[in-house]
């Protein structure tokens, strides 16, 4: 089975026992928000990761579902899923269960639509102005958000390019309503975007088998709408905007939320994982890799420290190049040199390597830098040092 496979039929694991997959890994916080730009109650859940809080200077991206009353359950098992595998980094999932999705999701009223709508704006003055202050206030939050949605969820993520700019670094729009109101939102998001010089920013989106034309409504039907957007984003580019758009034509439109949430992650964080040109090619071909993770994420990534260990022990054990090896170790030190858990790593480095003196140094340096909390990390190093 080839990864793509593989990452197949875990996802379809966790959903058959997602319930185990949430009580295993995520923490879950449901708040109710009484919002004063609604008038009304407004519930909200929060999925932590399952070490969220071990250190409290972490920062975590946040991605904001909509619809989660239907949805809460497959957008953080699959998040889950993704970082579990250390696809993506440790995600905080929030899902909003909005109660009037017409109304606060549609930008514009709609010509046969008889119900109250057009309330897009004011429910972008509540996620803007009260629903992320309480997120970021009370959670680990870093500035890196996501907005996420599925039909007229879509339709309020795309609307939120130009109704809210820089608030959220991605837009995810499954099968977008982009119909409603006449084209009105596809207009406005090709005006803004014709006039903007640059926009640090990633958008996905998809449709499936929506009508393209239909004798009832010949010149606004979902398809089409979402033709015009794509031709615009085919021909037009805007430097730092990165555009992900696909059309999954044997899907139903019920279907495309989880296939396309699976496909945006993927495509967002493209260069996320460390391959193995990049640690063959040393320090320098994985400093290259992550300012390139870092220009396609709009933030500076900094090599993580488990995957450079992940890459000296690759070296060492998989391709017997125990000299590369060590001077990824070294790389890792020079990166994190308060780490004692890095430090520790070199220094098992040197023993194995039967360099017995720098073993010493470097054990005693991880067992002087050791957090006196972490009793476990503090017994194997003491451990370590007595065995040499």
């Amino acid at each position: 089975m080839n990864v793509a496979g593989k990452f197949l039929f875990g996802l379809f694991l966790s959903f058959c026992f997602s319930s185990s997959i949430l009580a295993q890994q995520l923490t879950l916080e449901e708040h109710v928000l009484n919002s004063k730009v609604l008038n009304e109650e407004q519930k909200i859940s929060v999925y932590l990761p399952e070490k969220y809080g071990e250190d409290p200077t972490h920062r975590y991206p946040v991605i904001y579902a909509l619809d989660g009353k239907y949805y809460k359950q497959m957008v953080s098992a699959v998040i889950a899923r993704f970082y579990d595998d250390w696809l993506i980094p440790e995600t905080i999932v929030v899902t909003i269960d909005n109660e009037n999705r017409i109304r606060d999701y549609t930008p514009t009223p709609h010509a046969t639509a008889d119900v109250l709508s057009g309330k897009a704006d004011v429910f972008l003055d509540y996620i803007e102005k009260e629903l992320i202050p309480f997120v970021d206030s009370n959670y680990q939050t870093s500035e890196f958000r996501i907005f996420e949605g599925h039909s007229l969820g879509g339709l309020l993520s795309l609307y939120a390019v130009q109704a809210r700019p820089e608030l959220f670094t991605a837009h995810y729009a499954f099968s977008p309503s982009l119909h409603w109101g006449d084209n009105k939102t596809v207009e406005k998001i090709i005006t803004y975007l014709s006039s903007r010089k640059s926009l640090k920013q990633f958008i996905y989106m998809n449709l499936g088998n929506e009508i393209v034309k239909s004798e009832y409504e010949p010149n606004n039907t979902m398809g089409a709408s979402f033709l015009r957007l794509q031709t615009f984003f085919k021909e037009h580019s805007v430097p730092g905007l990165r555009v992900k758009s696909e059309i999954l034509k044997n899907l139903p439109h019920a279907a495309t939320n989880i296939s396309g949430l699976v496909n945006a992650t993927n495509e967002l964080y493209r260069y996320w994982v460390l391959p193995f040109d990049a640690i063959e090619g040393g320090p320098e071909a994985i400093s290259e890799h992550y300012e390139k993770l870092s220009s396609d994420l709009y933030q500076e990534i900094k090599p993580r420290k488990g995957s450079i260990n992940f890459a000296a022990d690759y070296m060492t054990n998989g391709v017997h190049s125990p000299e590369k090896g060590m001077k990824l170790l070294k790389y890792n030190a020079s990166l994190y040199p308060d780490s004692a858990w890095v430090i520790f790593n070199l220094a098992k480095g040197y023993e194995q390597r039967e360099q017995v003196d720098l073993a010493k140094k470097y054990g005693q340096e991880a067992l002087n830098l050791i957090n006196q909390d972490d009793e476990e990390l503090k017994s194997s190093i003491a451990s370590f040092l007595d065995a040499l």
